[in-house]
């Protein structure tokens, strides 16, 4: 409960405050009062947009600092331009190794769209399609309904609609197994709906969506996302392994909070979810999910079509019935579950997001389709910072497009 009232209530307050400096800035050379009005009237959109820009950095850097978080990185891109990558804090706690914009992270559930992003490139290579059935690539895939695990397809796989409990073999994830030993496993599971109804979260069998890959390309996984993904896209720190991040000396420190003695304790980077890790292995620095950002945008046509890439954020199943926390956003009207993505109608507009949580790494990625801009934050730590790091964004980007608006309005007359 306190969480939730600090994250509502730091969120208003610097929400308040972008209103009042958006409002003071002005420049401060003597002028008649007839050309101070024109200027408090008439909005320069340029000067604007870079209002908006510091100012929601300022937000960032405040409550990064509030929090206590060791380190992380942030980025904004608008149409196919980087307006702000930074990184801030510390890789581990009682050092003073900064976080740079190269500075690899794990990114977590963000690995889900990566991965679903990858789908697409192979759709458009004709390697693999939507509707294809995953039995007809993997024999060894089974549930307990034979019946339901023959109709069971590619987009069930990556919608979490497979019929299946939600987080089903988590345990096994956890417990190190390798994705080849926990699907023969499935064949032991009931399911609690038909496929393509019932959105329940999972990580263990959407990550045979890797196996299915292999199976149509040939390729292991982690070589198939770098070939296809990765190096065209500039992704250059990016990677899928445990072995990777590991090998990496430009890495940020995963770090859990002991609420007893208040303070951040560094801990190993761990070997979960590497098992899984079209679910929740990827690695990236910042400036990769820059990269990244940019194909989301639609300006890699290259890595993936837009034909493709629409159908990746189509969305196939409603989740406003869900204990999620966009459904608790001012704005949000309806939630689906896409590919590898969440979609929000907010506010009358289409918006791309999903977070990321593993080994006390913490990821935030949104996207504005129609307004061209896009943001991402990694953090090496649990904080009170990350839930409300892209909703208090979309409140400040509103301001700024109101603002536009207005400025424009009065410009007319």
């Amino acid at each position: 409960m306190y969480f939730a009232s600090y994250c509502f209530y730091m969120s208003k307050y610097f929400f308040c405050s972008v209103l009042v400096l958006f409002f003071c800035c002005k420049k401060v050379e003597q002028k008649s009062e007839e050309e101070v009005e024109i200027v408090e009237e008439v909005v320069d959109p340029d000067v604007s947009f870079q209002n908006f820009i510091d100012h929601y950095e300022r937000f960032f850097k405040t409550n990064f600092q509030i929090s206590e978080c060791p380190g992380a990185a942030l980025v904004i891109i608008k149409d196919s331009t980087v307006v702000l990558k930074k990184g801030y804090g510390v890789k581990a706690v009682n050092t003073i190794d900064s976080v740079d914009v190269n500075t690899v992270f794990r990114i977590a559930s963000l690995s889900k769209g990566v991965t679903s992003v990858l789908a697409g490139n192979l759709v458009d290579h004709n390697e693999l399609k939507w509707n294809q059935l995953i039995k007809a690539s993997i024999n060894r895939f089974s549930l307990r309904d034979r019946e339901q695990a023959e109709r069971i397809e590619v987009n069930h796989l990556l919608s979490h609609t497979t019929g299946l409990y939600k987080y089903t073999y988590t345990k096994l994830i956890h417990k190190g197994l390798p994705l080849d030993r926990i699907i023969p496993q499935f064949r032991y599971k009931g399911v609690i709906a038909k496929e393509g109804v019932d959105y329940e979260y999972q990580n263990a069998i959407f990550s045979i969506i890797e196996k299915v890959m292999e199976k149509e390309t040939n390729v292991p996984f982690d070589q198939l996302i770098q070939e296809r993904l990765f190096i065209p896209a500039k992704m250059y720190n990016a990677s899928s392994t445990y072995n990777a991040i590991k090998s990496n000396d430009n890495v940020a420190l995963p770090h859990s909070f002991n609420p007893y003695a208040k303070r951040y304790n560094i801990t190993s980077i761990h070997k979960n979810y590497y098992n899984v890790a079209a679910a929740g292995g990827v690695n990236a620095s910042i400036t990769d999910m820059s990269e990244y950002l940019k194909i989301l945008l639609g300006y890699r046509p290259d890595i993936i079509s837009p034909q493709a890439l629409a159908t990746v954020f189509n969305p196939f199943i409603c989740t406003n019935n869900e204990d999620i926390n966009v459904n608790y956003w001012e704005g949000v009207v309806d939630s689906f579950y896409a590919k590898g993505y969440r979609i929000l109608d907010y506010r009358g507009r289409t918006l791309i997001y999903h977070s990321g949580n593993v080994n006390q790494y913490k990821a935030e990625l949104m996207v504005d389709p129609e307004n061209k801009i896009a943001i991402c934050a990694l953090f090496n730590a649990p904080n009170l910072l990350s839930p409300v790091t892209v909703p208090t964004f979309l409140n400040y980007y509103d301001f700024y497009i109101n603002m536009n608006k207005t400025g424009s309005e009065k410009q007319k007359f």
